[in-house]
């Protein structure tokens, strides 16, 4: 029986290769199941546009940055001759998106490097699309007047690691920003390390580097594409989700993608873990998703969808006792030794956190998830969608990122009153969505291009080039706010 990464395997819509001859209906068939993919993204498209003209007429809402939403944001349309400097980062992912998913002599490490170099120059060059090179360092100000992570640093100098970890809690009204009211303290010691490591005085190296991280979470891309669909499947993945609006649009400009890259790589030994019903990899997750929890308390949504996964997926009582046994053990040991090393105590920042008091408006049911598909760009969001409502041949079912897909919808759609967050801005805060979408449209494309020839390659960087076409229109109307 042919394995998910076998290369002879067909898909629907595949043409007959046997030599055999096809009546005219059938071939005409079989040419509109092939070209499915096309459509699914215009449909998308079309749907789309739609929620976004709707909420240009409905009553406007009254907090945040939202005169246009869903997106959270400054309209203010503008575009600077300096966007063109996209063109040649696009068409460099595109060809490593080219070269790296039609054969597979290029290694698999090389091919990471590679797509998240290129990913890197398309982040930098789509800051410049609005004119203002300051856009790739802003969200690393220290001024009083700045609503972000670096606006707080302060405090873990003058009080150091422990003593800001310990304090946390009590600091919760004196923080500037309303970022660093709502996560946990492990947000701003990571900061904070990257300023001594790199220097106050270089803000470029360390918004680099906080873009690598947000980056790399194109190795979880890879990673769950590869265990649901084989491996060209997680090549496709990871220049699919490296290539996406968010991703690139994020950047540069929010620490959700370093939170989004953890949780990620949480997911994907998850979904390992299940897969090979492997104790010590449900563990190393359980590990990998404390650490992110010290940095922010959106990891609850993937503990919980995990854990339905284990109750779903696991074959019997015992298998699962023990996956979920390891996942817990080795959260808790991590949470325990964070909280004795360092005085890291999330269970006090979440309780001290502000509440939101936000009047409940169902708008928010579709408007959540249209943001995120917006974010997540065409390629994703359509064939990922497609890719969870109906698995593709000879792969495994992403039932881990249908759960939590399910999840974030439950929970997007209750009221702030018994969330306690602010409604909106999941296209930041959900970002984790991102790479396993990602994951689902690597195995829909590989399916879909498997006897696609020569139009392998070129496939995979067309839709390169749609997702970074995106990037640029979004970035040109709206200021992209931390």
């Amino acid at each position: 029986m042919p394995t998910p990464s076998s290369p002879g395997v067909s898909f629907p819509g595949a043409s007959p290769s046997d030599g055999d001859s096809v009546p005219p209906h059938d071939r005409a068939a079989g040419s509109r199941r092939r070209r499915w993919p096309i459509f699914a993204m215009a449909g998308t498209a079309a749907a789309l546009l739609g929620w976004f003209a709707y909420g240009q007429i409905r009553p406007p809402i009254p907090f945040g940055f939202f005169s246009h939403p869903p997106l959270y944001g400054i309209w203010a349309p503008t575009i600077d001759p300096l966007a063109l400097l996209v063109v040649p980062a696009a068409l460099l992912l595109a060809s490593v998106g080219w070269l790296t998913t039609a054969s597979r002599r290029v290694p698999t490490w090389l091919t990471l490097v590679l797509v998240i170099a290129a990913g890197l120059c398309v982040a930098a060059m789509g800051e410049l699309v609005r004119g203002d090179w300051h856009h790739l360092t802003r969200d690393l100000s220290t001024s009083n007047a700045s609503p972000h992570y670096a606006a707080d640093l302060n405090f873990v100098e003058e009080y150091g690691v422990r003593g800001f970890a310990e304090r946390r809690p009590d600091l919760t009204d004196d923080f500037r920003s309303y970022h660093s009211k709502t996560h946990p303290a492990g947000a701003l010691i990571l900061l904070h390390a990257l300023f001594k490591l790199f220097g106050a005085g270089h803000p470029l190296r360390i918004a680099t580097v906080v873009a690598g991280i947000g980056l790399l979470a194109a190795v979880a891309a890879w990673s769950m594409g590869a265990a649901l669909g084989g491996e060209r499947a997680g090549r496709i993945a990871a220049v699919l989700f490296v290539a996406a609006p968010g991703p690139l649009m994020l950047a540069y400009t929010s620490m959700d993608v370093v939170f989004a890259t953890v949780l990620a790589g949480a997911g994907a030994l998850f979904m390992i873990a299940i897969h090979r019903s492997s104790a010590a990899m449900a563990a190393a997750g359980g590990v990998v998703l404390a650490l992110g929890t010290l940095l922010t308390f959106a990891t609850a949504f993937l503990a919980l969808a995990a854990a339905i996964t284990i109750a779903i997926q696991a074959p019997d009582g015992r298998s699962r006792l023990r996956l979920l046994g390891a996942a817990t053990a080795g959260g808790l040991a991590t949470l325990a030794l964070a909280w004795v090393a360092l005085g890291l105590d999330v269970v006090s920042a979440w309780l001290s956190a502000p509440q939101s008091g936000h009047p409940y408006d169902p708008y928010w049911i579709i408007a959540n998830p249209a943001a995120v598909l917006i974010y997540a760009g065409l390629p994703i969001a359509a064939l990922g969608i497609a890719g969870l409502v109906r698995r593709p041949s000879q792969s495994r079912r992403p039932v881990l990122i249908l759960v939590l897909c399910v999840v974030m919808l439950v929970w997007g759609s209750l009221p702030s009153e018994v969330t306690d967050l602010r409604p909106g801005e999941v296209e930041r805060t959900w970002a984790f969505l991102y790479p396993m979408l990602a994951a689902v449209a690597g195995v829909v494309v590989d399916r879909w291009t498997r006897d696609a020839g020569r139009w392998r390659g070129p496939t995979v960087a067309a839709l390169v080039i749609l997702a970074v076409a995106q990037t640029v229109l979004l970035h040109s109307l709206w200021d992209n706010l931390a």
